[in-house]
């Protein structure tokens, strides 16, 4: 028998490591990097780049991953791949999905690359994860109100077949995040029109995105094969538990949205933690406008798993137990003790990985 390290890691705007540029890109990894504003998001300044690039290499290499997924990566595969021969001893193939400013990428052991297989987002298969789909605002239902959405970063996804009649697939995923004009709790108590909407609408767009993900699953898991396994992986921008906002509008949170529905027992995903672990992991620690702005601890980075990982003699089997968040692993690269510099921090995100035995 066989072991495969999965992880998951938001690595915060890689690009900022690149001196936050996409098409002019120079080649290089640059010593400092002054910041930079792209769009309404201010990418924070950075001292000492290298010693950052060995702070995310430094917590990569104590996960140790055989297939990592890797959200908010650098635009460029070029640039992933210099920061993986730079810093990480070349010792991964690099994997991309779409090119954007915050980009979906894999890293796989090079050992096992061979058994490896990128299905490119044009791909017929993917047209589920890379089109446009419908979702109504919040408040809309006439058939002008109607809009069309689509994943700004395409889901990636990979095949790897560690002989002829076995196949896990893995789809690394970056969800839109919940950022809105709700910004405090002012506006949220006084019940500002403008600012609870735009919370709302963000929350449609997601959940979009999410059942529009869950369709590909669907298609994916129609025919049962006990030989093969699917694993979803990444930061889903959202947590197992409702939020207050959640919970005043009678809304799902996105990971029981994706978990499936009870007609279809065949296709229902579960989660690769056990709910003792999963009720008190946290992955960020963030301001959250409805309580205060008091720093709150979520778990939005998440691994779930197609019912084939349960069955009896499974080609693909979770070690039990193993699936944790890499907290240890992060905080020996992490110096950023008030949460206010970016250089001295591998990430706002710790990994989650998890061992599948084949």
């Amino acid at each position: 028998m066989s072991q495969l390290k999965i992880a998951t890691f938001n690595v915060e705007w890689m690009i900022s490591i690149f001196g936050g540029v996409w098409k002019t890109w120079d080649g290089t990894i640059p010593t400092t990097f002054p910041g930079k504003n792209l769009g309404g998001i201010k990418l924070a300044p950075i001292q000492d780049v290298r010693g950052l690039c060995k702070r995310i290499a430094g917590v990569i290499e104590a996960v140790d991953p055989d297939i990592l997924g890797i959200e908010e990566g650098p635009p460029l595969k070029a640039q992933m791949e210099l920061f993986v021969k730079r810093y990480l001893n070349n010792k991964y193939t690099v994997f991309q999905s779409n090119e954007r400013r915050q980009s979906v990428f894999a890293l796989v052991r090079k050992s096992l690359a061979h058994k490896t297989t990128h299905v490119p987002y044009t791909d017929t298969a993917l047209k589920l994860l890379s089109g446009t789909f419908p979702y109504y605002p919040w408040l809309g239902y006439r058939k002008e109100d109607r809009k069309n959405h689509k994943f700004d970063r395409i889901p990636l996804v990979l095949k790897f077949k560690p002989s002829s009649h076995r196949e896990l697939q893995v789809i690394v995923v970056h969800t839109k995040s919940k950022f809105s004009e709700l910004k405090t709790f002012q506006q949220w108590e006084n019940r500002e029109k403008g600012p609870v909407l735009s919370a709302l609408d963000s929350r449609q767009k997601l959940s979009a995105e999410v059942g529009q993900l869950r369709k590909y699953i669907t298609s994916q898991l129609k025919q049962p094969d006990p030989h093969k396994g699917l694993v979803v992986m990444g930061d889903f921008n959202d947590g197992p538990f409702a939020d207050l906002m959640e919970q005043e509008f009678l809304l799902y949170n996105i990971v029981d949205e994706l978990v499936g529905s009870l007609l279809e027992p065949k296709s229902y995903l579960s989660h690769a933690m056990t709910p003792d672990v999963l009720s008190k992991a946290e992955t960020v620690r963030f301001p959250d406008p409805l309580q205060h702005g008091m720093i709150v601890g979520e778990f939005i980075d998440h691994m779930l798993l197609s019912p084939s990982f349960i069955e009896s003699n499974p080609a693909f089997h979770l070690r039990p137990m193993s699936c944790q968040v890499e907290t240890a692993s992060y905080d020996q690269f992490n110096s950023d003790v008030n949460n206010d510099n970016r250089g001295l921090r591998p990430s706002d995100h710790r990994p989650v990985s998890a061992l599948i035995d084949y």
